[in-house]
């Protein structure tokens, strides 16, 4: 996978996840709306960081050590700690977060 095609994956996430968020605000309840918002931003910021850590570590000569350890500190405690936080929180259904995140993966699988 080129960097093009994940742009272009996060580019649709990006135009389809209000359009869904909008969608279930208005039939189901506001909170599934912006559980599957906020659960799409998450997978679309998951897949940039780990887009960018792969690009750093395998696309350069000599990867800067502080660069990939900004990442790293940025990618694991930073959004794994806020996904667990709206899981836990009890404001968002936890089925719509997750949906929301998956929406990244569905796209790139219908994308490829």
């Amino acid at each position: 996978m080129d960097s093009e095609f994940l742009t272009r994956v996060v580019r649709t996430s990006a135009l389809v996840a209000p359009l869904v968020a909008l969608f279930l605000a208005t039939y189901v309840s506001p909170a599934s709306g912006s559980g599957f918002l906020l659960g799409a931003l998450w997978g679309m910021l998951n897949l940039l960081a780990i887009a960018s850590l792969v690009e750093t570590l395998f696309g350069s000569e000599n990867p800067g050590k502080a660069r990939v350890a900004g990442i790293v500190l940025v990618k694991f405690p930073v959004l794994y700690s806020s996904g667990f936080l709206l899981m836990r929180g009890g404001v968002f259904p936890v089925g719509r977060l997750v949906s929301g995140f998956s929406l990244v993966f569905s796209i790139s699988l219908l994308n490829a």
